[in-house]
């Protein structure tokens, strides 16, 4: 290459004569071409490489400039003013004295259309037979093409008429000859066919590779963003108009769709940079790090200065693009999903470009009032997404067809990236015509019964040396699609009458848990992997399930006891899977990741009023099994808080954990956000189940004993460093209550200041000091951080920002809703036994015998309470236990605890929650505290 690039500047020399004439001899001028291309996209890749800036930028001149091409110095060597000029210059409005782009003239030189020659036409030889023996004749050339040696036939059909006998056959000599020359000259046609064609290829395929060069191994400054999204429009635009003419060839649709897939991965990626930009003038007041699109910002003064929404390309331009793919894709047929699988590719791609990046939950969005949000404008992202999505329904049940019928069958990376656009286009879809397409057509009730098939590959998945592991990737992308249908109402419904949680009840794999490894929490140290082991391989099957079955539960409003009835008949269907992750052997994040999604479920499914939901026949001994199986859950979920109240392990775990970095950060994060969403999900249980168990004060069913020793005793000091774990078989006390309540406030102002921390630093990234950005760096990118620019560091570090804050804003809103729900059960548990509860040592026996009675028609009323031991836990509650419960409350819930919860409610919940309920609790609950019993 050093050669060429200083002997006569050969290949600046050679690529300004592209393209070459090829009018006479098309096939050697393509081949030449094509060459040619590919060496100066090598050329290119090496000058990056090394730094020779001024040959890239030469050459990039050459093939992307709109303008007439100056001079350039005979040695290659621009001067100071072709230094500093890039491509951006390329653009200017004096459209009169504009050139087209030579990349574009290459392409425009490439004939999509091809001439195909006539049929035979045969009066002695028969067609299919001569099909034949043409096929056996074929053979590879120098150039790796399977063409017919015309010799060889020659000599086949010569030898095949002289082995002919009798007097007709020596007549019809001449007939015959004449014959195998018609054959002959149609195979040599045939041949220059398949010789232009893979000429074709080869030359759009070195056009494909010198534009991927460009577009991803060039230093990106030599060619600026604005300019970079208007090339790939017209590259786009281009190839589209070539590939869709009713002339082009089919052989050449799939270098043509790889085209397309790299243009619009990087118009995707550009747009979305050129979002994501700081502001070079921030306003007074305002925060550099404001993206270009956000609302807010609209309204700024001085804001009309600078460019809004996709400004550089226009939305007119990507509404053509999109057009013009869905055009292509419909191209395609039933044929080609090879192709549509690139093409899927890029619509997916596009797509994301009208999707708002990812923002900073500041916590100020939900001071704005309902009206203010009705009222606001439709920003950019909005707009451009509803415009494409009345674009893609234009196209009607034609589209529609063409990707459901991939989603169900056919090619693997095919199915799954169908599955992924009908997951996106779903996700948009405000009509719903789409989710009314699959439910009608039965492509929905398809893919729900194709579970049962994917049951069969997927257990053999949990062996210690797996197959391939392409089922379980279309399973994943197959619930991840259902699980975006459940996300509607409707789309709960239609997976609800399609069987799909009776689907997953029926399928084995769930049973086959392998055994975990009893490293504990810190096994998650050990290094990554490609393949993960049989434990992980196994959570990838279960926990799409599990979050299928707690979105059908959360969506299914109106059918809400039909849904919970189906769920609980899953839970039931896996109880030793189900039991065996309510124990939790292990702390790892994808142990408490399937410990969080299943308590969610658990509390919306095991539910007094579920078990008449069942789709079978109960007789009564059924019933006392499946009321046994509640309770066992029920039992479980409780025994929960005394191991994940406290947070004693997280503690220990981010004491041993402090110094680590890159994906062990990320991995903590995730520990701390399920561990808190178990402990929701548990009091969440709790709560339904005495609301509807017990509606009225007077008959409220108790899930904790009157002692609040658990919450003294973790308060005070202790030798071990487990926390006390109560046998999930006896229900814990009040304790458990206090403690998490503690707990959770103090977790609270933790996470408040972490997150407030968090959103001034993002404010102020460039001032960080460089340690800092290190740090924030390492992990989003653990291994090369020394390697990449400052400005690309900033970015990572507001990744790194973006999305610490918004874990911290979700565990702010676990910790709220757990200390509402703290403080609600703390006051009807210390209402019923400070004001209803008669002790069992009282004098009167009437009153016992009632209390008694009442008790037993309570447990009567409960479905499981033969499972939840009410009997031995709230029948021997003695006055010295109610007496010891008042005084022991009054301590634990003091004055600075009151004036903490209220600060919450001042900071948060007044935004984010029922304003004045942790006040209206705090208040009552103070009030029972202040009454003596006589």
């Amino acid at each position: 290459m050093r050669y060429l690039r200083t002997s006569q500047d050969f290949l600046f020399t050679q690529l300004q004569y592209l393209p070459f004439s090829i009018k006479e001899h098309e096939i050697s001028t393509l081949n030449q071409m094509s060459w040619l291309m590919k060496t100066a996209a090598i050329e290119m890749r090496v000058t990056s490489l090394n730094r020779q800036r001024s040959h890239t930028q030469r050459l990039l001149h050459l093939l992307l400039d709109d303008m007439p091409v100056k001079p350039y110095l005979a040695d290659g060597e621009g001067g100071m003013e072709d230094e500093s000029r890039s491509v951006s210059g390329f653009l200017h409005f004096d459209t009169a004295s504009k050139v087209r782009r030579k990349i574009l003239n290459i392409l425009d030189s490439i004939d999509f259309s091809q001439d195909i020659p006539e049929p035979l036409q045969l009066d002695f030889f028969d067609r299919a037979q001569i099909e034949q023996v043409i096929a056996n004749c074929e053979h590879k050339n120098a150039r790796g093409l399977v063409v017919c040696n015309v010799k060889y036939l020659h000599r086949v059909l010569v030898a095949e008429v002289n082995a002919l006998q009798g007097m007709a056959a020596i007549g019809q000599r001449p007939l015959l000859m004449e014959e195998i020359n018609t054959i002959l000259q149609y195979v040599v046609e045939r041949n220059k066919l398949l010789q232009c064609l893979h000429a074709k290829r080869h030359a759009l395929e070195s056009w494909r590779q010198l534009v991927e060069i460009i577009l991803t191994a060039c230093p990106q400054d030599l060619i600026q963003a604005e300019d970079r999204q208007l090339i790939i429009r017209d590259l786009l635009q281009d190839v589209h108009d070539k590939i869709l003419d009713d002339d082009a060839a089919q052989e050449l649709m799939p270098v043509v769709a790889g085209a397309v897939f790299t243009l619009t991965a990087h118009l995707s990626q550009s747009v979305k940079t050129e979002q994501k930009q700081p502001l070079a003038l921030p306003m007074a007041g305002q925060s550099q790090y404001v993206l270009m699109l956000d609302g807010s910002f609209t309204s700024s003064p001085g804001s009309e200065s600078i460019s809004m929404g996709f400004a550089s390309i226009g939305d007119s331009s990507l509404h053509i693009i999109l057009k013009k793919l869905l055009d292509f894709i419909l191209k395609t047929g039933g044929g080609f999903q090879r192709v549509r699988t690139h093409l899927y590719g890029s619509l997916l791609y596009y797509l994301q470009i009208a999707q708002r990046p990812d923002e900073p939950d500041t916590l100020e969005a939900a001071k704005k009032t309902m009206w203010e949000h009705l009222t606001a404008p439709e920003d950019v992202f909005s707009k451009l997404q509803r415009e494409n999505m009345a674009t893609i329904e234009s196209y009607g049940a034609a589209l529609m067809e063409v990707v459901c019928r991939d989603a169900c069958d056919g090619h693997e990376i095919g199915r799954m990236l169908a599955l992924a656009l009908l997951d996106h286009i779903v996700s948009v879809d405000k009509q719903q015509q789409w989710l009314l397409y699959l439910s009608n057509s039965g492509y929905l009730k398809v893919l729900v019964d194709s579970l049962a098939d994917d049951d069969l590959a997927l257990q053999s998945l949990l062996t210690p040396q797996p197959p391939l592991l392409k089922a379980l990737y279309t399973y994943e992308s197959k619930m991840a699609f259902l699980t975006r249908v459940a996300k509607s109402q409707q789309g709960a419904l239609e997976l609800l009458r399609s069987g799909v949680i009776v689907r997953l009840a029926q399928c084995q794999v769930y049973d086959m848990r392998p055994e975990t490894d009893h490293q504990g929490m810190y096994a998650m140290r050990d290094p990554p992997v490609f393949i993960p082991a049989p434990v992980e391989r196994y959570r990838q099957i279960l926990l799409p399930a599990l979050q299928l079955c707690q979105v059908i539960l959360t969506s299914s409003m109106a059918q809400h006891l039909q849904a919970a009835g189906q769920v609980l008949q899953f839970l039931i269907s896996h109880s030793d899977t189900i039991q065996a992750i309510l124990r939790c052997q292990d702390v790892g994040v994808g142990s408490l990741q399937e410990l969080a999604s299943l308590t969610g479920i658990i509390s919306k499914a095991a539910l007094p009023g579920v078990l008449n939901e069942l789709d079978m026949d109960v007789n009564e001994g059924t019933q006392m099994e499946l009321q046994g199986h509640i309770g066992r859950f029920q039992r479980q979920c409780l025994g929960l808080l005394s191991r994940f109240g406290g947070s004693d392990r997280l503690h220990q775990f981010k004491l041993q954990d402090d110094n680590a970095a890159g994906d062990r950060v990320n991995k903590r994060d995730e520990i701390e956000l399920a561990m808190q969403q178990i402990c929701a999900n548990v009091m969440e249980y709790c709560e339904s189940l005495m609301l509807q168990s017990a509606p009225s004060f007077q008959h409220t069913v108790c899930l904790f004993t009157p002692s609040l020793s658990e919450s003294t005793n973790r308060d005070g000091p202790r030798q071990d460093t487990q926390a006390p774990v109560v046998p999930y078989w006896h229900l814990p006390g009040l304790g458990i209550i206090v403690y998490l309540l503690k707990q959770s406030t103090s977790d609270f102002f933790s996470y408040y200041d972490s997150h407030r921390q968090s959103v001034n630093k993002l404010q102020n990234v460039e001032q960080l000091p460089p340690d800092e950005i290190k740090e924030l760096c390492q992990s989003v990118m653990p291994a090369g951080v020394d390697k990449i620019s400052t400005s690309q560091k900033y970015v990572l570090a507001r990744r790194r920002l973006v999305k610490l804050i918004n874990n911290r804003a979700k565990l702010l809103s676990l910790c709220s809703y757990i200390i509402e729900i703290c403080l609600f059960i703390l006051w009807r548990h210390l209402e019923h036994y400070l004001l209803h509860c008669t002790p069992t040592d009282s004098q009167d026996p009437l009153l016992s015998s009632r209390m008694s009675f009442k008790k037993g028609r309570l447990q009567d009323s409960f479905g499981s309470e033969p499972s939840l031991d009410f009997s031995s836990g709230l029948n021997r509650v003695s006055q010295h236990d109610i007496e010891q419960l008042q005084i022991e409350a009054t301590n634990s819930f003091g004055e600075s605890l009151q004036k903490k919860l209220l600060d919450i409610e001042g900071l948060y919940s007044k935004v984010r929650s029922r304003y004045t309920f942790i006040q209206a609790l705090v208040r009552r609950i103070r009030g029972l505290l202040r009454i003596s019993r006589t």
